[in-house]
């Protein structure tokens, strides 16, 4: 079974991230989110959906996020920065509580900045080593700016 990072430690990947949209989904897949748009009313159980990049969360406004175990964001190429400002809008405006995964093409450099939006888990690419990655999930014991689990900056945390 293929592994990510989940809450600052290696597990089982449980979920199956469903990128052909031709293919059935089933109750541990993450859909793309314009797929369930489109068959939301007949899809079944699905654990959650993905993002796109260029997607934006605004279509989930009126939606019962509760619903989903898991939303995914998959990144195109690490320098496209649109899927942390998704994250973070997930968690600060729309108050998505469950877990918000990293697909695709982020770097293990950057878990830092994205845990800081409110990323918990991060399903890399095959050939990236999940050990080495691991090591940089908390890089820095303290920050100077809020971020959505500690919004206060570190002046007023004092």
């Amino acid at each position: 079974m293929p592994k990510l990072i989940k809450n600052g430690e290696i597990v089982d990947n449980t979920y199956y991230w469903l990128q052909d949209a031709e293919q059935a989904a089933t109750a541990n897949s993450i859909v793309p989110a314009q797929k369930w748009l489109a068959d939301k009313d007949s899809i079944g159980d699905i654990a959650g959906i993905w993002l796109e990049a260029g997607d934006g969360v605004e279509f989930l406004q009126d939606v019962d996020l509760k619903q989903f175990q898991v939303i995914g964001i998959n990144f195109p190429a690490f320098t496209d920065g649109r899927g942390f400002s998704y994250a973070r809008l997930l968690k600060e405006r729309l108050n998505y509580q469950g877990e918000i995964r990293a697909l695709g093409n982020f770097i293990p450099d950057q878990l830092g900045f994205l845990i800081r939006v409110g990323f918990n888990s991060f399903q890399f690419n095959e050939e990236v080593d999940l050990e080495k990655a691991l090591a940089l999930h908390k890089p820095f014991s303290i920050a100077y700016q809020g971020d959505v689990s500690e919004p206060r900056p570190l002046f007023l945390r004092r």
